[in-house]
């Protein structure tokens, strides 16, 4: 069976090779540590050993070996070589003389090429090991003095490392042994560890497997912030979250498409019926040369501008959301709305329409100049004074107000735009009237596209329902904001607020120019006041 990479491997397999595998290096070293220190120990005893007493001399018969026996001391050195000797059962003792015979206490065991370096031993003084036929020795060499300190010839002492190996051996065992069960203990003790702290991880993979099924609800309940799959549990929330909330909008923004299409096809099917039907009229004959004619080709006339205005509308609205860069200038807001009203005027001349000053309590108009293209500026004015008109009665007042915003008495009930920055001073055109008024659940719908608060499509009762929303798309292009105060029974107020520019400071310049332009400022409040109501 072919072995998988160890990239494919399972997070928790990967996890317990891992520690078992370091645990097994960590107690390889720590016993290989623990038997040489051992070792060590044990040899340092056997050199302690060494360095203790000898053993008394051996018996020895001079006609046997040829050399004097040696004093009643046991090989007499300089250095109390005898001292607290206790070699235990396998120890080797050698009396090698001068003239190198050699006298030995147990087995012999020195091989031929010692006793060629006994000098070099003997003057270094420290144990050494010897290979023998069984087990290693451990070796000292040093001089053996008699009592008058003349030197006799050299001691050896050979103590065997049986023991020491055999302690060593079986300690390599059990540590081996011991090590082989901790690694089984710590295999079974790291997967059931990893079990517990993957088991968020598993809990996620199955919620993660219940939402790519299309629960979008699915969440991580028992998410934890102090842990790591805590932490990733509550990312994984609020990204659901925030896709359940796209996808919920994704789907309203398909329903308000599949409306917009339907509403807008049924307002280009009703003058094309008109249309066709007129001419249908005309081919058979039903409309003669005269006034029926001129009556058909009227009503052909209106219904064309009725189309040519609702697509005027929509490229006006498809070219906002392309986001076209507009053509930015300084414009007076005050030109815009005396302009708007001079207009609605020439429209409507039977209707009440006035220009007055945000400031109720002004006499003189404030100038107020923003930074935007005028041309959409004029149409979002021109916009709300037509749906005043067109959504009230003939002797319903429309008041168009101009000046520079302060805090509103009350909260607006539906509002378009991003909030406005603190500090920045804003112009505000505003246009009310005294008509009917609407509901709460029409007010904050009133700026969707193709929306009509009276559910009706007859051209009598309303327009096609674009006039606001492109109101709403200019005043965003702008950075600006539409509020809407309503209420049944209580008209309609429609303020639009947008960054106004700094109003130019005239401390410095000369009375004279002054005096002018108080003089000017007078005449053209005075005209607008005096013209302010236009019916």
């Amino acid at each position: 069976m072919r072995l998988r990479p160890w990239r494919q491997w399972t997070v928790r397999t990967r996890i317990v090779v891992s520690v078992v595998s370091i645990a097994a290096v960590a107690l390889v070293a720590a016993n290989i540590i623990g038997v040489l220190l051992l070792n060590s120990y044990l040899i340092e005893r056997v050199n302690q050993q060494l360095r203790g007493g000898g053993p008394r001399p051996p018996a020895v018969n001079p006609s046997a070996t040829g050399f004097p026996t040696p004093s009643a001391s046991s090989f007499p050195t300089r250095r109390g070589e005898n001292e607290g000797f206790n070699p235990g059962p396998q120890y080797e003792g050698y009396f090698i003389s001068k003239t190198g015979q050699v006298q030995a206490i147990g087995t012999p065991l020195l091989p031929p090429k010692l006793l060629g370096s006994l000098e070099q031993h003997a003057a270094d003084g420290r144990p050494f090991t010897v290979k023998g036929a069984k087990n290693d020795w451990r070796v000292r060499v040093f001089k053996v003095y008699n009592e008058r300190h003349e030197e006799l010839g050299y001691g050896v002492r050979a103590i065997s490392l049986a023991d020491v190996e055999a302690t060593r051996d079986q300690m390599i065992q059990y540590s081996s042994g011991v090590s082989v069960a901790l690694l089984i203990l710590v295999g079974f003790a790291t997967a059931a560890l990893v079990r517990v702290g993957l088991a968020p991880l598993t809990r996620m993979e199955e919620a993660a497997a219940d939402i790519a099924g299309g629960n979008l609800s699915r969440r991580i309940d028992d998410a934890d912030a102090h842990t790591e799959s805590g932490r990733l549990g509550i990312a994984l929330n609020t990204m659901m979250t925030r896709i359940e909330g796209a996808v919920d909008e994704s789907a309203a923004s398909q329903r308000r498409l599949r409306q917009f299409l339907a509403d807008a096809a049924h307002e280009l099917r009703t003058p094309l019926t008109s249309v066709q039907g007129f001419a249908e009229l005309y081919r058979r004959g039903g409309a003669p040369p005269g006034p029926a004619l001129d009556e058909a080709m009227e009503c052909i006339d209106a219904e064309v501008s009725r189309m040519r205005l609702l697509v005027n509308d929509l490229l006006i609205l498809a070219r906002l959301d392309e986001e076209r860069p507009l053509q930015q200038h300084p414009v007076d807001l005050l030109a815009v709305a005396a302009d708007s009203v001079r207009d609605a005027h020439v429209r409507v001349p039977t209707r009440f329409v006035q220009l007055a000053a945000l400031d109720e309590g002004s006499v003189t108009f404030e100038p107020v100049t923003v930074e935007g293209d005028e041309t959409r500026l004029r149409q979002v004015v021109a916009n709300l004074v037509s749906n005043a008109l067109q959504h009230t009665t003939e002797d319903t007042r429309v008041v168009v107000r101009v000046g520079r915003a302060g805090p509103p008495k009350m909260l607006p009930i539906a509002t378009v735009g991003a909030p406005l920055p603190e500090g920045v001073p804003l112009g505000a055109i505003e246009v009310s009237d005294s008509g009917p008024g609407m509901q709460p659940e029409d007010a904050v719908r009133v700026f969707e596209r193709l929306y009509r608060a009276e559910g009706s499509r007859s051209r009598k009762t309303g327009g096609a329902g674009l006039g606001l929303s492109i109101v709403a798309s200019i005043v965003q292009a702008h950075g600006g904001r539409v509020e809407l105060w309503t209420a049944p029974g209580q008209g309609a107020t429609f303020r639009v607020l947008l960054p106004a520019l700094e109003m130019p400071d005239f401390s410095d310049e000369d009375e004279d120019y002054a005096e002018d332009a108080d003089e000017s400022d007078e005449t053209r409040a005075t005209g607008f006041r005096g013209n302010s109501e236009v019916r």
